[in-house]
């Protein structure tokens, strides 16, 4: 099992590799897009803002080889936080930017009367599929972020978070391709069990 997990100079890829490593999986840091076939999982992290990670993985080369890894050689596909929001059809910050389109939706600032953005701290998940929350007992993430997934399909919900009077898709699954708004890596001993799961059951 190998674990590739894209560097594109945006946010937490240091902490992502460290937490794959706890279980001593061979995890490796991808500065070339040519050598994403070595991998068996993916991982597309991120913080931080969604038209900079856009243009960052096309100047890298990045984009179109990640659609090839998902959408025609049908790889595993974990993204995190900012790396789950490009999985939609755009985003709304700072205007219009094309994502990935692998799942339909869209990224939007969150509003809600009271609500506190950047939504920062911890906060419990409700699950639809148990598969991959095996052995996580307290159900409960840490999250950073000031945009959510819109999706257009219930059926790709995976996570859901209640934030205020606002319901959250904090987790999305199609096929090879999974994503949460949390950070596993910063939930501690439940965040390790959730990534370990995901290499079990989606790679």
């Amino acid at each position: 099992m190998k674990i590739g997990i894209v560097n594109y100079s945006i946010g937490n890829v240091g902490s992502v590799h460290r937490a794959f490593d706890f279980y001593g999986y061979d995890v490796s840091l991808v500065s070339d897009p040519k050598d994403l076939d070595r991998f068996d999982l993916i991982v597309l992290a991120g913080v931080g803002n969604f038209p900079v990670a856009v243009d960052r993985l096309k100047t890298l080369h990045f984009w179109d080889a990640l659609n090839e890894a998902a959408l025609i050689k049908k790889k595993a596909i974990l993204g995190i936080c900012l790396g789950m929001q490009l999985f939609g059809e755009g985003s709304e910050e700072d205007g219009e930017t094309q994502g990935f389109g692998w799942i339909k939706g869209r990224v939007e600032k969150m509003k809600g009367e009271g609500l506190r953005v950047p939504h920062m701290g911890w906060n419990q998940v409700s699950v639809s599929d148990e598969s991959f929350f095996r052995g996580v007992r307290a159900r409960s993430f840490y999250f950073m972020h000031s945009y959510r997934f819109v999706p257009q399909e219930k059926g790709d919900v995976l996570v859901t978070t209640l934030y205020g009077d606002l319901t959250i898709a904090s987790g999305l699954r199609k096929e090879n391709i999974l994503g949460v708004q949390f950070h596993p890596e910063k939930s501690q001993g439940d965040g390790l069990r959730f990534l370990k799961n995901v290499v079990e059951g989606l790679a």
